[in-house]
């Protein structure tokens, strides 16, 4: 090695991993889960092994009380509860009898 004001200091691992906060992330085992191209998956694993897209945090709610907070969100992505679906089931028929009373009243009704 040369001496001198141009030489780089020598950096063990333990002090890189003091001095750069993403050396832990960085060191953290990888998921390893066969990707859709056949490729094992590189995202920092969790405790569980896997990462956060192919292991998940959350197993659901376990508690009554996170059961019933469950059940009482609002629902998206179309899976409403029966009382929605009756509503718009109504939206629906009155609609066909807003066209079927625009027709009359234009004239083309018989």
């Amino acid at each position: 090695m040369s001496e001198g004001p141009d030489a780089l200091p020598v950096v063990t691992k333990s002090e890189a991993a003091a001095t750069d906060p993403m050396a832990a992330a960085h060191a953290a085992p990888r998921c390893g889960a066969r990707c859709r191209d056949g490729h094992a998956c590189l995202g920092p694993g969790m405790r569980n092994g896997r990462c956060r897209m192919h292991g998940g945090k959350s197993t659901g709610a376990r508690t009554a009380a996170g059961l019933e907070r469950c059940r009482s969100a609002p629902r998206k992505h179309g899976a409403r509860d029966a009382k929605a679906r009756a509503q718009a089931k109504l939206r629906g028929e009155a609609r066909a009898t807003l066209r079927e009373l625009e027709k009359m009243l234009a004239g083309g009704g018989d």
